[in-house]
């Protein structure tokens, strides 16, 4: 991507699609969550989809996954700065939509 493409676009490219932003979402949420706990919290999502999504916010450092003791997902740093605008694009939902 150069460096004059529209801020918007590049976080549409990572984020666009049905299931990331609700992962992030439910992964706000909760200091950590285990596989299954998102999958049933993410409605209708599958394995292997909740595994490509979580694979690809991983690549963007958004979402880090923990071997020890057992696997489990959260939010990093840079997936908590986003937040703020979850907070905000889900209150604007509630009251607009």
């Amino acid at each position: 991507m150069n460096n004059n493409e529209c801020g918007v676009s590049k976080v549409m490219d990572i984020l666009g699609g049905k299931w990331k932003l609700k992962i992030l979402w439910v992964l706000s949420q909760h200091p950590s969550i285990r596989f299954n706990q998102l999958k049933r919290e993410v409605d209708g999502i599958t394995n292997v989809m909740l595994t490509r999504c979580l694979e690809t916010l991983a690549d963007v450092h958004l979402v880090k996954r923990t071997d020890s003791p057992k696997v489990d997902y959260s939010l990093t740093d840079k997936g908590i700065e986003l937040v703020p605008s979850l907070l905000f694009l889900n209150d604007w939902g509630k009251s607009n939509l």
